[in-house]
């Protein structure tokens, strides 16, 4: 809860930074939080507990495992934490019996997180959302060709002079991130942290909610402004916008 809100709030800062392209892959790890805990949710207080430590006591070995390899490679005179002699099993298997109670069969002693997601009604989410920022922590060059900005659409060749800078898109990433940050925020509030969120707190989080609906455009994955396409106008949205909400409400 802390991470979503103190992020949600970062990426509100007036003004916003220049440097939005450097923190959106964040997104991904609290939509991931989001997930998990939402798929665990059905479990009972203390299997949920026993489960959170399961996959902490994990993430260290596995974390004490990768880091004794590296420093035994780079440096090998420092001293770090290593692995015990024999690893234990007990954390794979009862991992293993508490994700067998919630659908899992697969190989892995927990379910991946998009199995997690497709459990929990989250696929959509999890997949548009991995989509969008899995390029900023793997190799991806449409994230880093449609940094380079030059020319004029209809005088583009050999001769062009391009830019290359993350801050071409400076403005793309804050709405971005501030979108999708009070998006996820809200599913989180709504959802799993339903219990820590004070009653009082129901008139901020329609307010919240308000602001994220109000604008006309969400910012998309692929634009058609990178793409040298003309998007629809706001008179179109206005009127898809309308047509969809009168749509929704249904008969009278």
């Amino acid at each position: 809860m802390a991470k979503s809100l103190e992020f949600a709030a970062l990426v509100y800062r007036d003004p916003s930074s220049d440097h939005g392209f450097f923190i959106t892959s964040t997104l991904r790890g609290i939509c991931e939080d989001l997930i998990v805990l939402t798929f665990v949710a059905p479990l009972s207080p203390d299997n949920r507990n026993e489960t959170v430590s399961l996959l902490m006591a994990k993430n260290v070995a596995d974390g004490i495992a990768a880091q004794s390899a590296f420093f035994k490679s780079m440096r090998p005179w420092q001293p770090v934490l290593q692995p015990p002699p024999q690893t234990s099993t007990d954390t794979e298997k009862r991992l293993r019996t508490l994700a067998k109670t919630l659908g899992w069969t697969g190989k892995q002693p927990w379910p991946t997180v998009w199995f997690m997601a497709k459990a929990s009604s989250l696929a959509p989410l999890y997949s548009y959302i991995y989509a969008a920022t899995s390029k900023w922590v793997h190799f991806s060059p449409h994230i880093l060709l449609r940094m380079g900005w030059g020319g004029k659409s209809d005088d583009v060749g050999d001769e062009t002079v391009w830019t290359f800078t993350t801050s071409n898109f400076a403005q793309y990433y804050a709405e971005f991130n501030q979108v999708y940050a009070l998006m996820l925020l809200l599913q989180l509030v709504r959802g799993p942290a339903t219990s820590i969120v004070p009653p009082d707190a129901a008139s901020i989080i329609a307010a919240l909610s308000s602001c994220l609906h109000s604008p006309l455009r969400w910012p998309e994955d692929v634009t058609f402004e990178e793409m040298n396409l003309k998007g629809p106008g706001s008179l179109q949205r206005i009127l898809l916008r309308a047509a969809h909400d009168v749509g929704s409400a249904g008969p009278s």
